[in-house]
């Protein structure tokens, strides 16, 4: 479509007589008045391209002169004239880039990376990618940072495919073992289906090994099943898809780990290693202690619990009288009216196996399990030993990402090379998809169970991560931190992070611990109050302890005894311990805990307001936007309510709406990144929001929160 010489001129930020000259140097006369055909605009406007390039590609070399220029003033500022020539110095290598594309041949960049390294990593000219930020409303230089999506905009306007790099686990992250906030910053986009993780729980003898060895003798795909001949503490099993049309199995992964003990040290130690606990009940006994520690451990872990009633072989098997039992924990059975799915099984004879796996396989379906495949793996250990003749290995569950083998990668403090890796059959594997088990070795020490795996691009980047590591554990050693002390517990409930405070009791007598735990439930504020999670009667356990380190719980023994062995074990768990022969002094010690301790509120202070001029790029997540500061002050990293004047359809008039609320991530005064710009000035500012969207006159109403 034709355009006049003013609106091209415009456009391009030039004089309308520019826009005749260049007609005329491709041979054309247009009048100030004429209309310019679209293919002499198109002309135009790579001929006014070309020359901004050539001027950015001028800048640049000046950049870089003066860089030189005043390097070389560093190195020979304060020296004297050397006598005898020295040998030249090696020229400053600027820092490899790597070019690392995804499976799809998109090219993956980083949260943030400079002009110059997205420049290398698209394979397009520095000055074309400056000329395409300054299209976009910013002002950059080679070595200024850009954000992903900013990046992502310029990549697509130059027809290059781009992905975000997946998000690495921190230091302090790898050495807490927590993955839970990695898990929670996946991209949902890129997230698919992934097999459930199954944990088999219960009292000592009441046959979850048998239920796992007739899963495994039936279940194990034909040809694996008799070519088991180690243990590595998990394996898989195919059965049918629940959608009819798909002739490809689902995989279940079941750990084989010894009972919840091994689960709680994973939990304590951030860990989440299952999706669902399936608890083993014998018909004929009934709910043991241990089976009350596991329904707890299972609660804590908030992941939804299978009842297989097993031995229904047996003579003398009473079903019912589980299910009651089950209903006095609050675990209503389904065929009571409840949601807790009861299965009567036999590990002997096979009865209820299948629907067994098939209530699994629901349940895990309503969880909607997904994980990232294509990414770099990280796990997490569930067993490790030393082997003759092999060495150190480790056992782990892929819990995102793909492994493989030759992938470099650290385990606490500790670096290498994944050397082999090899399936529950014993088979040799080169690479392990999301919530599959693993055996690896490459590993010089023997990791902990709960570890996290974590893969990186290159041995380099490993051997840093895990110097950060050891770091992190060695400042940790020094100040002798407590995770859980009674100050750090206050001072959770004074700053409202602990509503709830979890405790942990174990009595003398059956009569004794039903008091204290009504005592103790009695104890309450305002805004925290007391939840017993778990009791018992006897001496505290090592279990115990798992638990309230798993779950930030207090134990408290009332005239039950703990021996040196659990002592030392609940100080090196950071457990807090406490004993008592006289209920007063316990609900005492407890009430200290909880009275006086209330929530700080957040005020709002205003800053002013902003009126949006032009909107240079948006995406659901980010946008670049300018105008100006109409009242008071904007800040970076303050928020705003974004105000937009609309007709309403009723009275016809017009009146403000709010839109949304989002944060100010960075602000540009011209070409410097400011923190603060004041009423009266125009700028630029960068902003994250949620699927916003942002109009030419809307006004932000900016403001910050303090508590």
């Amino acid at each position: 479509m034709p355009i006049s010489v003013a609106e091209l001129a415009k456009q391009l930020d030039i004089a309308p007589e520019a826009v005749q000259l260049h007609a005329m140097d491709l041979n054309f006369e247009i009048g100030e008045d004429e209309m310019v055909s679209d293919e002499i605009a198109a002309q135009i406007r790579k001929i006014e391209q070309g020359d901004e390039i050539r001027q950015v590609e001028h800048e640049i070399e000046e950049e870089l002169e003066r860089e030189i220029i005043e390097k070389q003033q560093e190195r020979t500022a304060g020296q004297k004239k050397a006598k005898h020539r020295k040998k030249k110095d090696e020229p400053d290598k600027e820092p490899e880039v790597i070019i690392q594309k995804a499976d799809d041949g998109s090219i993956v960049l980083p949260d943030t990376l400079t002009v110059r390294e997205f420049a290398l990593k698209i394979s397009k000219p520095i000055p074309i990618v400056l000329v395409k930020l300054k299209q976009n409303g910013i002002i950059a230089n080679l070595t200024q940072e850009i954000d992903y999506e900013t990046a992502a905009v310029i990549a697509d306007e130059l027809g290059v495919k781009v992905k975000k790099e997946a998000v690495e686990l921190s230091g302090e992250d790898l050495f807490r073992a927590d993955l839970s906030q990695l898990l929670d910053e996946e991209d949902e986009e890129l997230l698919e289906s992934r097999p459930p993780i199954i944990s088999i729980m219960g009292h000592v003898d009441h046959g979850k090994t048998s239920i796992l060895d007739y899963i495994r003798k039936t279940k194990v795909a034909e040809g694996e099943a008799g070519g088991i001949t180690q243990k590595i503490g998990a394996y898989q099993i195919d059965i049918p898809s629940s959608d009819k049309k798909s002739d490809t199995p689902s995989k279940i992964t079941f750990l084989d780990t010894p009972g919840h003990e091994a689960f709680t040290v994973m939990r304590a130690r951030g860990a989440r290693a299952t999706d669902v606990a399936v608890l083993v009940v014998a018909a004929t006994e009934g709910l043991k202690p241990q089976s009350l520690e596991a329904i707890n451990h299972a609660r804590e872990a908030n992941i939804p619990i299978i009842v297989a009633i097993n031995k229904m072989d047996l003579e003398g098997a009473n079903p019912d009288q589980v299910k009651g039992q089950l209903a006095e924990n609050d675990l209503n059975p389904e065929d009571w009216g409840g949601d807790t799915p009861c299965i009567e099984v036999s590990a002997k004879t096979g009865k209820g196996i299948e629907k067994l796996l098939e209530t699994i396989q629901l349940v895990a379906e309503m969880q909607e399990l997904k994980a990232n495949p294509n990414r770099n793996a990280i796990c997490t250990v569930i067993e490790s030993s030393l082997q003759q003749g092999i060495g150190v290995t480790a056992t782990v569950l892929v819990n995102t990402g793909t492994l493989k083998k030759s992938d470099a990668f650290v385990i606490y403090d500790q670096h290498g090379k994944i050397r082999t890796m090899t399936d529950f059959s014993g088979k040799n594997i080169k690479s392990a998809l999301p919530s599959t088990p693993v055996q690896v070795t490459g590993l010089e020490k023997l990791p902990q169970v709960g570890d996290i795996l974590q893969i990186m691009e290159n041995e380099k980047a490993a051997r840093r991560k895990a110097e950060e590591v050891a770091t992190i554990s060695h400042e940790d050693e020094l100040s002798k931190r407590k995770k859980f002390s009674l100050a750090s517990m206050k001072a959770k409930l004074a700053e409202g992070k602990m509503h709830q405070l979890k405790v942990i009791v174990k009595a003398g007598s059956k009569g004794s611990l039903e008091a204290v735990i009504n005592e103790i439930e009695k104890v309450k504020t305002e805004e925290s109050f007391c939840k017993v999670v778990h009791s018992g009667v006897g001496e505290i356990t090592e279990s115990d302890i798992m638990l309230a380190s798993a779950g930030d719980a207090l134990v408290v023994g009332f005239n039950a005894e703990a021996s040196g062995r659990i002592e030392k074990l609940a100080e090196k768990e950071d457990v807090l311990l406490f004993s008592f022969d006289v209920i007063y002094h316990l609900t005492e010690k407890i009430n200290d805990l909880l009275l006086g301790k209330l929530e700080e509120s957040e005020t709002e202070t205003s800053l002013g307001t902003f009126k949006i001029k032009k909107v240079f790029a948006t995406n659901k997540k980010m946008a670049v936007i300018g105008g100006d500061v109409v009242s008071g002050k904007v800040r970076k990293l303050s928020r705003f309510r974004l105000v937009r004047e609309e007709k309403n359809e009723e009275t016809g008039e017009k009146e403000e709406k709010i839109i949304g609320e989002a944060k100010i991530n960075s602000v540009q005064l011209g070409q410097k990144e400011v923190n603060e710009v004041n009423e009266g000035t125009e700028c630029g500012m960068k902003v994250d929001h949620k699927e916003l969207t942002f109009q030419e006159g809307d006004r932000l109403e900016l403001f910050m929160l303090k508590k």
